[in-house]
């Protein structure tokens, strides 16, 4: 033996299959938080053929130990949680941003999420160990169970489909481009499989055999980013003629916002936005999601304000925290609503409620067991779902489908909505968040739902990436989050619909179903033989 042999690529995956104890629980968890700049803002993908690789490596290990499906599950688990915690950190910022109150529930909501999430990565690895040949070719296996549990993330107890490894690929660049056929379900399956297959070539000395998986796997890829590439090399679709929007971008926090004097601060702020140079060349006047800290609706000197500043036929698009009085407890909605301005007169054209709402924002889980451990203020800070998804109708704009906040990570709510939309508009509250990644990973993923589609969206995002957003998921006007003024942009055309706005998931199931298909045939045949030998 060499005195470097430890470092040989075989003897060290050899080492990491069989790590155990503490030692497996912090190479794990590292590993699943490397993992978690892959994505945005830093986008270092790269890492993940490391990082999978250990995944798979250790998971191969526990298929060899006394219980391999608990040992599987663990494995997963404690990847799973160190990447979601890494990676979703950030909403620990929503509640210290609520008050010094909340702060007590950060060790308990934040790892809790984390553990929740990563038991769907546990799950895909029982899966992989139950499924999985000693074959080379077990990295499909292993993409399969990955890409499945991450659809049942996206889709079980209201989903969550956060940081799904599809999102490694900067939306709007070449790879990403894939999502218009498979979506981000079926670009993840292919995400894991091109970037897990090194991981089977390693050992002593080049095998041609074990290698056919990795340089399967760069074909691949290299066939991704041509498609990618052809397909942003098509012609502009131009833009909506007579339509004029501007996206008021305040870069006001939520301190400020819900201070003392809060409410006029944020009104003056955006009636003083709003009435900059230009104002009579727009049509449409866009703020986000909970911009005043008021019951707009109920507010008739705000809207009266509003009205001095608006030509008669120009619309304002608000988000807007919504009250319904009843006859013993009030119902509240987090809302969008059009107003058109007739005369200095507001009427009401369009009322979106939100459906799917955020937990710990919008909607408490477990709220039973924190009010029973003193949080009970908290739990009751809730909203009502909306009825669903639906294409509004726009006077002097083409037909929209709204999408507050994290609506728009759901690529299923996305196309429920018919007819189809001529474009999306997605406003959100990112200061919640705070100067963390938590906002540039939101408008990442928003911005696959145009790929996905083929409709632009205008995106207007408190202290978030706001912007225009085209059929192809580039954003060609990019507004910082503590950028503070008046953008005035043009509304995008949409391309012809893609095939994953025709056919949603189906491609991503076909795909699974022949793999599985596939696998299950060869592991009968293996099974076959075995029981032949023991004969």
């Amino acid at each position: 033996m060499t005195r470097h042999a430890w470092y040989s690529p075989g003897r060290l995956r050899t080492r990491i299959a069989a790590a155990s104890g503490w030692q497996l629980a912090l190479m794990l968890c590292l590993g699943g938080a490397v993992s978690a700049l892959a994505m945005a803002p830093v986008f270092a993908w790269p890492v993940l053929i490391v990082t999978l690789a250990v995944l798979l490596w250790t998971v191969d290990g526990a298929r060899r130990r006394a219980r391999p499906l608990r040992a599987a599950f663990w494995r997963g688990f404690l990847f799973g949680f160190g990447y979601f915690l890494a990676g979703m950190f950030w909403l620990a910022y929503a509640f210290i941003n609520r008050g010094p109150e909340f702060i007590p529930l950060i060790p308990l909501a934040v790892p809790a999420l984390a553990a929740l999430l990563a038991a769907f990565w546990g799950g895909a690895m029982v899966a992989y160990a139950l499924l999985a040949q000693r074959s080379e070719w077990r990295v499909l296996v292993f993409a399969v169970c990955i890409a499945v549990f991450e659809w049942l993330r996206g889709h079980m107890f209201g989903g969550l489909p956060w940081n799904l490894p599809a999102y490694a690929w900067p939306a709007g660049g070449a790879v990403s481009q894939t999502a218009s056929w498979f979506g981000v379900y079926g670009l993840s399956l292919l995400t894991v499989l091109t970037l897990v297959s090194p991981a089977v070539a390693v050992g002593p000395a080049f095998n041609l055999k074990r290698s056919m998986p990795a340089m399967a796997g760069a074909a691949i890829l290299s066939i991704m980013f041509s498609f990618g590439a052809l397909r942003l090399q098509e012609s502009d679709p131009g833009t909506v003629p007579d339509v004029r929007l501007r996206i008021v971008q305040s870069s006001i926090t939520q301190a400020e916002k819900w201070g003392s004097d809060g409410a006029l601060l944020a009104r003056d702020r955006y009636l003083g936005l709003t009435a900059a140079p230009g104002l009579a060349d727009v049509t449409h006047v866009l703020w986000p999601e909970g911009a005043l800290p008021i019951y707009m609706l109920e507010d008739g000197a705000t809207l009266s304000l509003i009205g001095e500043l608006f030509a008669s036929d120009q619309v304002l698009m608000t988000g807007i925290s919504r009250r319904v009085v009843g006859p013993e407890d009030d119902t509240y909605y987090n809302s969008l609503a059009v107003l058109r301005y007739q005369g200095g007169a507001p009427r009401i054209v369009g009322l979106y409620d939100k459906v799917l709402l955020a937990p710990f924002g919008e909607s408490i889980p477990f709220s039973g067991l924190l009010s029973m451990i003193g949080f009970a203020d908290f739990a009751r800070l809730q909203y009502t779902p909306g009825a669903g998804p639906f294409v509004m109708d726009l006077p002097g704009a083409p037909p929209v489908m709204p999408l507050i906040c994290y609506e728009g990570i759901f690529p299923g709510f996305v196309r429920a909505g018919t007819p189809r939309p001529s474009w999306l508009f997605n406003l959100s509250n990112d200061a919640w968040f705070g100067e963390t990644s938590g906002p540039r990973q939101h408008v990442n993923q928003t911005r696959y739902r145009s790929i996905e589609t083929g409709l632009p969206m205008i995106r207007s995002a408190s202290r978030g990436v706001s912007g225009v957003i085209d059929a192809l998921g580039r954003m060609p006007v990019e507004i910082q989050p503590r950028s503070e003024g008046a953008y005035d942009v043009d509304l995008p055309r949409p391309v012809a619909a893609p095939l994953y706005a025709l056919w949603g998931d189906w491609p991503f199931w076909i795909i699974n179903g022949f793999l599985v298909a596939g696998i299950i045939l060869q592991r009968r045949k293996v099974v076959e033989k075995y029981l032949k030998y023991r004969r």
